[in-house]
């Protein structure tokens, strides 16, 4: 088969034949002598295609986990929408889950102390985050088990430094229903925000006495 073109792209060479067109990199390029007007079997220039688009492929998922962690859906989103190429995503994928860089239960682990201990939400928007997220229903819930008492604990310190200035009357049930709504997008529930501000107006009273 016949070279009639080779490109130079931004980081793979396009080496065209009468049939296909193929993704190959400078280095494979160099090495197998590929040139225009050479003759080249189809079955090199499909396997250095192949190899070529998995190391790019490869490379760019690194670059990736530099700058932060991903789950396996994440991941494979990202690459999909570069490569679209499924198979290749997933063979890059087992790659990195056999060199420990893509791990959900680790990712699963961080992201659920993050979300709990630094964002302090509840634990419905947390579970809402880490779905969106990828993470399997089972994972989200082995993990959560850690953070369970923490969420709870931690809704008067949150009403009190995101609300508190709204609760200022204890009959102002306008004011109640907006600290409401307000903390059930954080993903508290409403037995939990409403025993919340019952302990904060009494808190707030033997304060005043």
């Amino acid at each position: 088969m016949k070279i009639t073109e080779i490109n130079k792209q931004k980081t793979y060479y396009e080496v065209r034949t009468e049939l296909a067109v193929y993704e190959i990199d400078g280095e494979f390029l160099r090495k197998y002598r590929l040139e225009e007007g050479h003759d080249a079997q189809e079955e090199l220039l499909e396997e250095l295609h192949d190899k070529s688009r998995f190391r790019r492929a490869y490379k760019r998922a690194c670059y990736l986990l530099d700058a932060r962690d991903y789950s396996y859906s994440l991941m494979y989103q990202k690459l999909m929408a570069t490569y679209h190429d499924r198979e290749l995503c997933h063979r890059v994928l087992t790659q990195l889950v056999q060199c420990g860089a893509i791990d959900d239960r680790r990712y699963a682990a961080r992201l659920a102390e993050y979300l709990v201990e630094r964002k302090r939400y509840g634990l419905y928007r947390v579970r809402q985050e880490m779905l969106r997220r990828g993470l399997d229903k089972s994972l989200i819930e082995e993990q959560l088990e850690a953070f369970s008492e923490t969420a709870e604990d931690q809704i008067g310190q949150v009403l009190e430094k995101k609300y508190g200035r709204y609760l200022t009357d204890p009959d102002d049930l306008k004011a109640r229903q907006k600290v409401i709504a307000g903390m059930a997008r954080l993903g508290y529930s409403y037995g939990s925000v409403k025993a919340a501000i019952e302990d904060y107006f009494a808190d707030f009273e033997e304060d005043e006495e």
